[in-house]
């Protein structure tokens, strides 16, 4: 009976990290192609005929993202902005959208929630959270847009609406 039990535990050990590296490898094959819930869910918020601010990797200058953000905001047009923050164990995001009737959102983007590390394309999360009334776009010390509040801080928990802590 031990020795069954031991088999199935090997097994299930086997199964669960090789279906995480093949998970890994589709996923690394794939976003970079299809995109990942970020780029869905920021596209469908600011419609079709948005204005896409663009995508700011980690360490990369964010003046024209924000630029762009900034001048959108003002004309009352829809857009969506990325910006990728380093992350742990994945790949972290935060963003701003608008939709077409003006409403404003927060956007927080985790790659891969479990952390085996950059996105998975069945683990990654988004979080959606509408920016506070009425609305203000600040432009943090790194030159980010945040709806928030203008500093940086740690957030209250992990489900804080301050996607940029840092």
């Amino acid at each position: 009976m031990r020795k069954k039990v031991l088999i199935l535990v090997v097994i299930a050990v086997v199964l669960f990290f090789g279906l995480g590296a093949v998970s890994n490898l589709v996923s690394a094959s794939l976003v970079p192609i299809v995109g990942d819930s970020m780029d869905w869910e920021s596209t469908r918020l600011m419609g079709r005929h948005g204005i896409d601010c663009g995508r700011v990797r980690v360490g990369g200058d964010p003046k024209a993202a924000t630029d762009c953000t900034l001048k959108a905001q003002a004309e009352g047009t829809p857009f969506r902005v990325r910006y990728d923050i380093l992350g742990y164990d994945s790949a972290v995001a935060g963003g701003i959208a608008r939709t077409p009737s003006g409403e404003l959102y927060g956007l927080s983007f985790d790659g891969d929630p479990s952390g085996q590390g950059g996105i998975s394309l069945f683990r990654q999360h988004v979080d959606k959270t509408q920016c506070p009334q009425p609305t203000h776009l600040w432009v943090n010390p790194k030159g980010r847009i945040n709806c928030f509040q203008q500093q940086l801080s740690p957030p209250a928990g992990i489900t804080s609406p301050n996607f940029e802590p840092y």
